[in-house]
């Protein structure tokens, strides 16, 4: 190869290097920047603040071994309100409850009357309209929840024991302190002071941050001395339909110095199946005793 051809050989090559890094430049997907995560607002100090101390009350309550209360399921039907009541135990411990169905013979004779009409698994109608509607689930809740106030940290415990050594060996060590941590779920902002069933309280509003499904808190209001809460809105209960797919309004009373459920509403409609919507439902909590022992088989399986 002469020294000519070669020096044309090396220019058409440099020339060809030279259009491809202009070609690979100009493309859009090597000027298009890498995708940047979103970052999140920043907190609001004084949100935050608020929300601490509605932790911080429920976090530090103390709670009596046995509650007894009755609960009540009550939901509208096509003009009919349905009243299901249960005689209700809590093991505070474990969170334990037995429930036993209060039945009326005549109201449950009525409800059971009639003869239901059905193409395919779907009821058209019913001849009875006070029939019961729908299969009800019973009311499996907490009485002494807070519903997402206090979160789903992961709790940490710390088992140091500072005293005097047994002269026993033992297995058990004793809990010295308990450490909870979390991420920050959600974006807090103080919506204002209003009145809540007469009750003066500070209203804070809560947009999830991540998994909106898990983290249901959405309005908290809290009374201004005491941090307690007073009433909340959550998107969801429990972990089954219709009942996690709705906006529930949650109240509470105190009942002897303590916080415990009074009420929860469903904001919108149920839609339970294809066939059958309830307008309004909602549970009551109600008649709170604390007796000082309750036999063991009374309860059934913990939450």
């Amino acid at each position: 190869m002469s020294a000519k051809t070669s020096h044309m050989l090396r220019t058409a090559i440099l020339a060809g290097t030279i259009a491809l890094s202009l070609l690979v430049a100009a493309s859009p997907a090597a000027s298009a920047a890498a995708p940047q995560p979103t970052p999140s607002p920043s907190p609001d100090p004084v949100a935050e603040a608020l929300f601490a101390h509605a932790r911080d009350y429920w976090r530090t309550r103390t709670d009596v071994p046995y509650l007894r209360y009755g609960a009540l399921v009550r939901y509208l039907h096509h003009g009919h309100v349905f009243d299901n009541w249960w005689d209700a135990y809590e093991r505070t411990a474990d969170k334990a409850i037995g429930l036993k169905p209060l039945i009326d013979p005549a109201e449950n004779n009525r409800r059971i009357a009639g003869v239901p009409f059905s193409i395919f698994g779907v009821k058209i109608f019913d001849t009875n309209p006070d029939a019961e509607p729908i299969r009800l689930d019973e009311p499996r809740i907490d009485p002494t929840s807070s519903f997402g106030v206090l979160g789903r940290g992961a709790s940490v415990t710390l088992s140091l024991d500072a005293a005097e050594p047994s002269p026993q060996p033992s297995d058990a060590l004793r809990v010295i302190t308990s450490v909870e941590s979390s991420n920050r779920d959600y974006q807090i902002a103080v919506a204002g002071n209003e009145v809540v069933d007469g009750i003066p309280a500070i209203h804070l509003t809560f947009v999830p941050l991540r998994e909106p499904n898990s983290n249901r808190l959405r309005d908290l209001w809290i009374d201004p001395e005491t941090y307690r809460t007073i009433k909340e809105e959550v998107q969801g209960i429990l972990s089954g339909q219709p009942y996690d797919r709705v906006r529930w309004t949650v109240r509470y009373a105190l009942v002897d110095g303590r916080e415990y459920l009074q009420q929860l509403i469903a904001d919108e409609p149920l839609h339970f199946g294809l066939d059958t919507t309830i307008s309004k439902f909602e549970y009551d909590f109600v008649d709170y005793h604390f007796p000082a022992s309750v036999p063991p088989f009374t309860f059934d399986r913990p939450f």
